[in-house]
């Protein structure tokens, strides 16, 4: 009953996403069916090969075509179906129904559900993340009653998670470690008949896409400065998950906040199940940091076990502890709440930019289409509520039906902090670039729109 009644409750609180246009990203990635034609090809200009998510999205396109309401109701349905394998996955590993809810209920309004809730983009983590909570289910419940139908399930669920994002890897030593920790009589036959597979798809398609692909595979060059202070930073994010506290302490007084919470981690984790979650949360963020900086759709995964290894250490009743999780709860709401203006905002400039450009457009042959001062994010902040970032091309090819020569992205005038990263121009120069095969838009802040420069 109690649930229903949290399943019931996260729909009211994210439905307004149904309100929501699509952001320019989207347009990447909704003709996924004319990028990838191939379910077994590998893309020499793309650092990821995830056929399940290419399928899944070109299926909703053929379904819904672009009707932003379905896409977002997807989203929300996703991030349901995890709330109630989040639920699932608390009780078997506690044993504790009050445990399991307030596992669910802080997942659900955890501060990094905005990108995947409120951005279609973001789909892939989010359905990675609940093939990855379906293998971790199956696995435990393998390791209890050794069927081949469990072990069968993990094995396939691992493959959807990792066709879906790559960052499902964590599976293998996620996996490996219940494994180890909880099999009372350890056989090296089991070991090679659970793992094999696993680890054989990670290095084919990595040795693949290393002959292959033309693009480097990681999108950002690892940096043990970067990847030491993002995985400190990250764990600080996750004990203390309220953005606007964390963002304003100085990066001098993160690793003296980690080391803290380090020492409350080895002083709490005096048991397996404590162990397993603290070693699959430290997994999850390795791999994250190694190729990335802190991002919210990343931490969707990992405070799943951070959350159940919080409520497994405390006592509930304890009035430090009804402090602590309080505390996660109203941050995650306020949090929540404030981005859905960001979001919405973000989605209505894109919906007015298209409006704008369809005006003007010709059966003329446009040589060059300008954009100046595009915003990056509707807001100011490393949460950014993305607008223009990729999928412009497409964009305009197949919803506005534009097919210029040439898109040149410029910086001009005064642009904001939150501008996208582009060649600046001097203003006096942009009217030499005007002829009657060339159109140069301007984005406005105060019409939050894009003006035709005549």
């Amino acid at each position: 009953m109690l649930m229903i009644v949290l399943i019931f409750a996260t729909f009211l609180f994210y439905q307004s996403t149904l309100h929501y246009y699509f952001i320019s990203d989207d347009f990447f990635i909704l003709f996924y069916d004319k990028i990838h034609p191939y379910l077994f090809k590998i893309d020499q200009y793309n650092n990821h090969y995830t056929p399940i998510i290419w399928l899944f999205i070109s299926q909703l396109y053929k379904t819904f075509g672009l009707n932003p309401i379905a896409f977002h109701l997807v989203t929300i349905f996703v991030h349901l179906i995890n709330i109630c394998l989040v639920y699932h996955l608390a009780k078997i590993v506690t044993d504790n129904k009050i445990k399991s809810i307030l596992s669910s209920l802080f997942f659900t309004f955890f501060f990094g559900a905005y990108e995947v809730v409120f951005w279609f983009g973001a789909i892939n983590n989010s359905l990675m993340v609940t093939f990855y909570l379906l293998s971790i289910l199956s696995l435990i419940k393998y390791i209890k009653n050794k069927t081949t139908l469990s072990f069968l399930f993990f094995q396939v669920s691992f493959i959807m998670a990792y066709f879906t994002h790559e960052y499902a890897l964590s599976i293998i030593p996620t996996a490996i470690t219940y494994w180890w920790l909880f099999t009372a009589h350890k056989k090296r036959f089991e070991f090679i008949k659970l793992f094999s597979l696993p680890v054989f798809t990670v290095i084919l398609t990595t040795v693949l896409k290393t002959i292959m692909v033309k693009i480097p595979l990681m999108v950002r060059t690892p940096s043990l400065v970067k990847f030491t202070a993002f995985t400190l930073r990250s764990f600080v994010y996750l004990f203390i998950p309220n953005p606007y506290i964390v963002d304003n302490i100085p990066n001098f007084f993160i690793p003296v906040i980690f080391l803290i919470i380090l020492f409350f981690l080895i002083k709490s984790t005096r048991n397996k199940l404590t162990l397993f979650l603290l070693i699959w949360a430290t997994v999850t963020i390795i791999i994250y940091s190694f190729t990335s900086a802190p991002q919210a759709r990343y931490f969707y995964l990992s405070f799943i076990p951070v959350i159940i290894y919080i409520l497994s250490i405390v006592k509930i009743k304890k009035f430090l502890t009804i402090t602590y999780l309080l505390f996660i709860f109203v941050s995650g709401v306020i949090f929540l709440h404030n981005q859905k203006l960001y979001w919405y905002q973000s989605s209505e400039i894109t919906k007015n930019v298209i409006k704008s450009i369809t005006k003007y457009k010709s059966t003329q042959n446009i040589d060059s289409l300008y954009f100046v001062n595009l915003p990056d994010s509707s807001n100011d902040s490393i949460w950014k509520a993305y607008v223009f970032r990729f999928g412009f091309k497409e964009l305009l090819t197949n919803v506005v039906h534009i097919y210029p020569k040439k898109i040149i992205f410029l910086r001009s005038f005064t642009p904001t902090s939150h501008t996208i990263e582009a060649p600046y121009l001097n203003p006096s120069k942009l009217k030499t670039l005007i002829n009657k095969n060339t159109f140069i838009f301007v984005y406005q802040e105060n019409l939050k729109n894009v003006v035709l420069l005549k």
